[in-house]
């Protein structure tokens, strides 16, 4: 902010309204008084030369009331105290009155101009605070903007990460290019569904393990009321490490996917059970969720397709990224999958 004119005087105890820039007024009054007076056997014919000073101090410091009060205080002083017959309001000639109302002219024009300067400088004023706010403002959105396009940069390499991955690993799993697209649609779709929940997580909420399932089995077409095929069971509630949403989804998604393409939900006597809960860690004491997937009444084949990308995050992404422990089994009736991972605290 620029520092303000010279001339420009701001005492907070004498501000323009308060009773300090009455008293002011009054003080200057009685100064202008005194000087006139002692002055007088020494000086003839400017009965006034000291009331105009007082009147524009306290206009200067007070403001325009405090100018005003102080030309009314001054005029009476100088008819009572310094025009003849002293100690008296009576003129003896009218030239005397004619200077009393050029005093008080002259004075109120004065009086009229410095309080006009005053509150141009404290309009001015206000006016710079209010552009320093608005700098501020904008300096502090232009920051948030940075900090929100270097949030977006870094999560579009990590998606974009994401999705070269994908589309390695089911070219590398796929015979044919059919083959390939329709594994990719889906896997995309599940990446999607996925960034949905981490943009609930922007704005504060944590995501839950059983949304997380509940929603691949809808979109799966595999939910719990289809003929009593799957069995859900554990508590509800169970928040996710904002860090292992991604992972966890993608790998519940491959598991879903196989079980809906090989496995119980595509088998005519297949049964999908997945069990949950949530315990405490006997060596840290952090809640860890424990997961239970088990496919029964599935006829296996010499060779199950399907499953090389979500063992490879069961197994290596899971363990590695989050410390997480599993186990991936092809059993004699279906797939029996184990996930323990470090979760935060039940909802």
């Amino acid at each position: 902010m620029r520092t303000p004119p010279l001339v420009y005087v701001d005492i907070p105890a004498l501000r323009p309204g308060t009773v300090g820039a009455y008293a002011f007024a009054f003080a200057c009054t009685a100064v202008a008084t005194a000087l006139r007076v002692a002055i007088d056997p020494y000086v003839e014919g400017v009965q006034w030369v000291t009331f105009f000073p007082a009147v524009m101090i306290a206009t200067l410091v007070s403001g325009f009331g405090a100018g005003l009060f102080c030309i009314l205080l001054s005029t009476g002083a100088g008819v009572f105290f310094i025009l003849p017959p002293r100690f008296s309001f009576h003129f003896e000639s009218l030239s005397e009155l004619l200077v009393t109302l050029l005093f008080v002219l002259i004075t109120f024009a004065l009086v009229v101009v410095i309080a006009g300067m005053r509150f141009a400088v404290e309009r001015h004023q206000g006016v710079e605070r209010e552009l320093e706010q608005h700098r501020a403002a904008l300096r502090d959105r232009e920051d948030r903007l940075t900090t929100v396009v270097a949030e977006l940069q870094h999560r579009t390499r990590n998606l974009l990460s994401v999705v070269s991955t994908i589309a390695h690993n089911t070219m590398r799993k796929s015979d044919t290019f059919a083959d390939f697209s329709a594994s990719f649609r889906d896997r995309l779709q599940a990446l999607g569904r996925v960034q949905s929940l981490l943009v609930r997580q922007q704005r504060g909420e944590l995501v839950n393990f059983d949304e997380i399932i509940e929603a691949e089995l809808v979109a799966q077409a595999a939910n719990g009321g289809d003929g009593g095929r799957v069995t859900l069971d554990g508590p509800t509630g169970v928040r996710l490490r904002p860090g292992t949403v991604q992972t966890l989804a993608m790998a519940l998604h491959e598991l879903t996917t196989n079980a809906v393409k090989y496995g119980a939900l595509k088998q005519p006597n297949g049964h999908l059970t997945i069990r949950w809960r949530q315990e405490s860690s006997e060596e840290t004491g952090e809640p860890w969720l424990h997961i239970d997937w088990k496919e029964s009444g599935v006829e296996m084949p010499t060779s199950v397709g399907g499953t090389g990308q979500g063992r490879e995050l069961i197994e290596q992404a899971l363990p590695f990224q989050f410390g997480a422990r599993t186990t991936f089994a092809l059993e004699a009736d279906g797939v029996h999958c184990t996930i323990s991972l470090p979760v935060g605290s039940t909802s």
